[in-house]
């Protein structure tokens, strides 16, 4: 029979805890609040399998992932001490930003370059684009609530999509000490591109007047869906920009898409005429 690894002992060690309802965390935190060690410990055991379930997301090395375990578990016992039984939320849920905190804090400190899962990479990507995009449209950074809005998802998928991106702060380290350059200096930056670059270069006056030069109906729904009535530009949902227009929000979110790609032309030509 051959040799088990230390990883799958600690899974098998992590089984054997039982998990727990909501009454009793709830019970359990306030006897960690009275000093009740037991307790405590034992509020950390049910929950163990969350931090490998974490740490699972960021790596399949098994001699990370145990590195990754073990600080996650210190984001565990952190949360244990400052979860209440007040709070109307599982344990798991006020758990989870806490473990993923000192699991990326690692991730950010020791490893010189971080490569996330395709699909987390694809996930990444788009909600820096569909920022991008807001911040020029709103004229401001978007909220979270418009962010999901925008991508259709949840607040809770958005923040969650956002965490991934600060394992990539670890290009910030210089490639060689004191030189100044860092990893980062040599990847390309997809914010340079010609569209992105013409975007920022035209005032809310231009952007404004290239939607005006739109279709009646693909007008309306840029003006409907970013609130261009009002001075301070607010994001409306497919569904509220229907109800204003008389169309299907599906109708709403292909006219939106139409009239994107004629701006993003229109941005092109303009930056290629400066």
């Amino acid at each position: 029979m051959a040799q088990k690894s230390i990883l799958e002992m600690y899974f098998e060690q992590i089984r054997r805890y039982e998990r727990l309802t909501h009454d009793q965390e709830r019970e359990l935190a306030q006897r960690v609040r009275d000093g009740n060690d037991d307790a405590r410990q034992r509020l950390v055991n049910a929950n163990l399998r969350l931090v490998v379930s974490v740490a699972e997301k960021y790596t399949k090395d098994e001699q990370l992932l145990l590195d990754l375990i073990q600080e996650g578990n210190v984001g565990l016992m952190m949360a244990v001490d400052k979860f209440s039984s007040s709070f109307n939320v599982h344990f798991a849920t006020y758990a989870y930003p806490w473990i993923t905190q000192y699991i990326l804090r690692y991730i950010q400190s020791k490893l010189p370059a971080i490569y996330l899962p395709s699909r987390k990479e694809n996930e990444v990507r788009r909600l820096k684009k569909s920022r991008s995009y807001l911040q020029i449209m709103l004229g401001r950074e978007p909220t979270v609530s418009e962010l999901a809005t925008y991508l259709d998802m949840s607040e809770y998928q958005v923040r969650n999509t956002l965490s991934y991106c600060y394992a990539y702060s670890s290009l910030n380290i210089e490639l060689k000490e004191g030189d100044g350059v860092t990893c980062g200096d040599l990847l390309e930056d997809e914010r340079s591109s010609m569209e992105q670059t013409g975007f920022r270069n035209l005032v809310a006056a231009d952007v404004r007047r290239m939607v005006e030069d739109l279709p009646k109906a693909e007008r309306q729904v840029i003006y409907y869906r970013f609130n261009f009535d009002k001075d301070a530009p607010k994001l409306r949902t497919f569904r509220q920009v229907s109800g204003r227009i008389g169309c299907s929000a599906e109708t709403a979110r292909k006219l939106e898409m139409k009239a994107m790609q004629s701006l993003r032309r229109r941005v092109g030509q303009e930056s290629m005429s400066v």
